[in-house]
């Protein structure tokens, strides 16, 4: 049974950059985050950089250093935001249940052949000795199914990303996401963490996605003003998060949306990336209690879809 809130939390996001922006960070991360190194995968085709924030979560900058010999679902995608993980309070293995439980049910996957793999072991030393361990819980897609968007090669010309995966921690989550260090989580432009993951899908598939994304996230849908001539265009799932005290000014805000395209950009994006995340809101506590900004972190290409969201802390 989906909740108004779920227990389930983003963990991170996934941001591809071509090796010159990776090896020289553009002024849209540099100047606003603080970019830590990460390290080469295990597979030693891609390699990542990281912002960690406050409330647990973290953005994992990507680059491929050869041809992908790992990863191999995004190795058609182009530079931009091409996925996102969420995490759960139980284990990958119950989570995993309770997930395919919902999808089975009728009509739980809204016809759009998602279900998820067993979760998969993996693992890293850091440079100081500690091991730090997880488990990665990826879709399995059918695109036989019969609510997926076609012509497929229309709707997913880099292929199917429509859904998160899930990221456990089998050791404790600071080894993988050191969060509560300051010196790490602390940034010029004041993220506090990930309140919202948009992500873009066609009209007509609104209600589908609807009931994936309340099965997938634990959460009731919350629909609200749509778009052109549909009701529901617009619908957000309410998540928690790994340290709900960065977030308190947007406690009831925390989430994924999911809308139908707004304008000729999300058009654009939805023609030539795909359906999928299209849009990273981060929270930043305002200086004072009638501030209320958003701004994008450039004004195109890539940092327009990362948007800071100014706003009071609750009282």
């Amino acid at each position: 049974m989906s909740k108004a809130i779920s227990e389930y939390s983003h963990d991170h996001v996934i941001l591809l950059l071509s090796t010159h922006d990776f090896e020289n960070l553009p002024p849209w991360l540099s100047d606003n985050f603080n970019v830590i190194e990460g390290g080469t995968h295990a597979g030693g085709s891609s390699r990542n950089k990281l912002i960690i924030f406050a409330d647990g979560t973290y953005i994992e900058l990507l680059n491929w250093i050869t041809e992908p010999k790992e990863f191999f679902d995004w190795a058609p995608k182009s530079p931009g935001l091409i996925d996102f993980a969420l995490t759960t309070p139980q284990s990958a293995q119950e989570t995993h249940a309770a997930v395919t439980e919902r999808l089975e049910s009728a009509g739980g996957d809204g016809g759009l052949g998602i279900r998820f793999k067993q979760p998969l072991s993996g693992g890293r030393k850091r440079k100081d000795g500690k091991q730090c361990e997880w488990f990665v819980t990826k879709p399995l897609v059918d695109n036989e199914a019969p609510k997926v968007p076609k012509p497929i090669d229309r709707y997913f010309p880099a292929g199917r990303l429509d859904t998160p995966f899930f990221c456990h921690d089998v050791t404790d989550r600071n080894l993988r996401v050191p969060y509560t260090d300051p010196s790490i989580s602390t940034h010029p432009c004041g993220a506090k963490g990930i309140m919202s993951v948009d992500v873009v899908v066609p009209e007509s598939s609104i209600e589908n996605y609807t009931k994936l994304y309340s099965s997938v996230s634990g959460a009731e849908a919350k629909v609200h003003g749509g778009f052109r001539y549909l009701p529901n265009t617009n619908v957000s799932f309410l998540l928690s998060s790994p340290n709900a005290a960065a977030m308190e000014g947007v406690k009831d805000r925390i989430g994924i949306e999911i809308h139908a395209p707004r304008d000729s950009e999300d058009d654009a994006w939805l023609k030539e990336r795909g359906v999928g995340i299209r849009e990273v809101k981060l929270y930043v506590p305002a200086a004072g209690q009638d501030e209320f900004d958003e701004r994008p972190l450039d004004s195109e290409g890539i940092g327009a879809s990362l948007v800071l969201i100014v706003q009071p802390r609750e009282s």
